[in-house]
């Protein structure tokens, strides 16, 4: 992602240590923010000096002029508000990182085994268990790492706030085509004209809406954690773990034989250590160089995509979790939609204001009609439909993910052999998702919201500009002084984009129709299988047999035609009857 790699990396390792609104905050961070910034805003924002014309000659008039505007760029303040925001999460990482750090030294020392058990005991006491993670590295967020997480939860809240007061008294959250200035060393009240007036609203407006959003989760997890907390006090009345307490190494009660085993012991690792730290001096350069390579390598994949980097990524593990027509709607978005706009669409429209040209000389009429014309550029225009054309299939892929989390824990409960836990439903063994039930209905619900974002966008390109690019037209906005004609760069090469993302555009509509067709069919005819076929469960007799039964037979016999029952998709009466009498038979 350019120049965000470092930090999309740094924060890349926080999912795996916040709650499932943090994962959410996270992607809003990435997807709206970041890739937006980088995509679509940074562009608009180009020529912001440049094109601000004011009607004067005065040397040194635009710049103090623009200088009043704009004391700090809507881009820049933009990449420090999204740079603060951030740092109370990547504070918080460290300390997870330390703790984690901390918790794998105590384990390492209390997996070395001693060949004298008392020894071996003691040295086992004289440890803290592990409190805040698991053998497998994965973090519970409680205790110091709980009041860390709300700390830092509280000051995103803090700075969320002020940036967007601060934000509303540099410049509100609009932007007029007209500024008037009366600085020094302007002559006179000049009137200044900003250009793409509109366009820069329209993406004001989004990171407004994406900051409130973002605040609005930062204060919803901050609930969640709080009412998570009570509830956990109501049930306990004590909410720590109860540790070993260290005890004093030289005990009086020990003998002295005792102490010199365990003196013997301690040095004897203090020996093996300073070897171990010479040889392995060499490997730890070699993973060293080792991860370096793997990190560069990453970089690399992200760089080749651009902007587009996180959200390939995310929308690259959805890949797994979606039928047949949904990975084809995932190449189609790859390949004809970010690439093409990446690699050709861009350039094309690079030159599309400063190659504007007007038949007047009246400063800023050139801005006023390219604005009345393009309220938002083509490029931004599809940027904007492509990430809000894949939220809803990551919305469906944050609650897939979250389900199959789940399943891995009632998955983990059953191998601990717990009781009343519940079959996992959605998953197989191998961790392959099964689109059903909940899955089923989330799946097509991201469907419909595809659908109808589709057509909107469709629809509003129409309305904006039609489906061709004219070569010229006419423009009577004040300052002009008359009905101008303006001329456009790159009219028919311009045209043969606008008509290939048209075509796209309707090729994901139509495979999204497809899908969902697909979908509801299969639903249907499924059902009307099920009631036409069905599943007849059968029954032990009530009068037992002539031999006598153990205190569990009837019980296993029970259990050995139900599951049999269960296994065949399509039963009759008399084959059940018949397997019945086998298996009582066989007994």
């Amino acid at each position: 992602m350019g120049e965000w790699d470092l930090l999309g990396r740094l924060l890349d390792k926080v999912q795996s240590h916040s709650t499932v609104i943090g994962k959410i905050w996270l992607t809003v961070l990435f997807v709206f923010r970041i890739l937006v910034l980088g995509a679509g805003a940074e562009n608009v924002w180009g020529d912001e000096q440049s094109d601000f014309i004011c009607n004067t000659e005065q040397p040194g008039c635009e710049n103090v002029c623009y200088d009043d505007a704009f004391p700090i760029s809507h881009v820049r303040f933009w990449v420090l508000q999204i740079l603060s925001v951030s740092t109370p999460t990547l504070v918080y990482l460290g300390h997870v990182l330390h703790v984690v750090h901390v918790e794998k030294r105590v384990r390492a020392r209390m997996s070395k085994q001693v060949p004298d058990q008392q020894v071996n005991q003691f040295l086992l006491k004289s440890y803290k268990m592990p409190k805040y993670s698991k053998d497998d590295g994965k973090v519970s967020i409680r205790g110091r790492l709980l009041r860390s997480y709300i700390i830092s939860l509280f000051v995103k809240i803090l700075l969320e706030v002020g940036f967007i007061l601060g934000q509303y008294y540099l410049y509100g959250f609009t932007l007029e085509a007209r500024y008037v200035c009366s600085k020094f060393p302007c002559p006179h009240q000049v009137d200044c004209f900003l250009s793409r007036p509109t366009e820069k609203s329209v993406f004001i407006w989004f990171m407004l809406v994406v900051a409130c959003v973002s605040l609005l989760l930062n204060v919803v997890e901050m609930g969640y954690l709080s009412v998570k907390k009570v509830k956990e006090c109501l049930n306990r009345r004590q909410d720590y773990t109860v540790t070993p307490v260290t005890p004093v190494l030289v005990r009086p009660d020990l003998k002295a034989k005792e102490q010199q085993v365990i003196d013997n012991w301690l040095n004897r690792e203090a020996e093996l250590q300073n070897r171990k730290e010479q040889v392995t001096k060499s490997a730890a350069s070699e993973d060293h160089s080792t991860n370096m390579e793997e990190v560069h390598s990453e970089t690399k994949r992200y760089q080749k995509m651009g902007d587009w980097g996180f959200l390939s990524g995310l929308l690259e593990k959805y890949n797994n979790n979606s039928t047949v027509i949904g990975k084809v709607w995932l190449t189609c978005l790859f390949l004809f939609r970010i690439m093409v706009l990446g690699a050709g669409a861009e350039k094309v429209w690079d030159d599309e204001h400063s190659n504007l040209v007007c038949n007047t000389q009246q400063p800023g009429c050139e801005n006023v009609c390219y604005d009345w014309q393009f309220p938002i550029s083509h490029i931004r225009f599809w940027v904007l439909q492509i990430i809000c054309v894949s939220t809803p299939t990551l919305m469906y892929f944050g609650h897939a993910m979250h389900i199959i989390s789940k399943e891995k824990k009632l998955r983990a409960r059953r191998e601990r052999h717990e009781p009343n836990v519940k079959e996992p439903k959605y998953t197989d063994d191998a961790g392959k998702l099964r689109i059903k039930g909940q899955l089923l209905a989330s799946y097509i619900t991201q469907i419909v919201f595809k659908i109808l974002l589709e057509i909107a966008f469709i629809v509003g390109q129409y309305y904006l500009y039609g489906f061709f690019m004219i070569p010229m037209f006419s423009c009577s906005k004040e300052p002009c002084p008359f009905t101008v004609a303006c001329y456009m760069s790159r009219p028919t090469e311009k045209t043969i984009f606008i008509i290939f993302m048209l075509a796209v555009a309707v090729i994901s509509l139509v495979l999204n129709v497809v899908e969902l067709f697909y979908l509801l069919c299969t639903r249907c005819c499924g059902g009307r299988r099920r009631k036409a076929h069905p599943v007849n469960r059968l029954t032990v007799p009530s009068s037992p047999p002539s031999w006598s039964p153990g205190p569990d037979t009837h019980t296993e016999v029970q259990n050995k035609i139900n599951t049999f029952a269960d296994s065949q998709s399509l039963g009759g009466s008399l084959d059940g009857a018949k397997e019945e009498k086998r298996l009582l038979g066989g007994h």
